[in-house]
């Protein structure tokens, strides 16, 4: 699978998306919210790299209790997926537990994504292509 982007949890978007722009990255789309998640997201690419800053808007999102825990971090690697559901049952059958079903995402244009966990690995996200 391709990789998409790297997920950057964030506290403050703003003063993060500050420093991704003085390190060379230019901003590929503005911060959004995303009420699935109830996140503030924006996009930043540096060459073939990009990352998405990713800020809970509440105590009530669930990536709140991850920025408790780890601080600013990456914290997921995204992939692209043709078959959602295909990649979903390899990596199942594989050893990865789905934790956050299928569902649209609103600041990558509404396609569909999902989240996965594995002992070894960490978070990932399937995205539909």
């Amino acid at each position: 699978m391709k990789v998409h982007h790297v997920g950057y949890l964030t506290k403050r978007l703003d003063k993060t998306l500050a420093e991704f722009l003085r390190l060379g990255y230019h901003t590929e789309k503005e911060a959004a919210y995303d009420s699935v998640r109830d996140v503030n997201i924006a996009f930043v690419q540096n060459g073939a790299y990009r990352v998405e800053l990713i800020e809970p808007a509440g105590e009530g999102s669930p990536l709140a209790p991850l920025l408790s825990r780890y601080k600013n971090t990456p914290y997921h690697i995204c992939y692209e997926t043709e078959d959602l559901e295909v990649s979903e049952k390899e990596l199942v059958e594989a050893g990865y537990t789905v934790f956050q079903p299928a569902a649209p995402a609103p600041c990558i244009d509404g396609r569909r994504v999902e989240f996965l966990l594995h002992r070894s690995m960490g978070i990932i996200e399937l995205l539909e292509v």
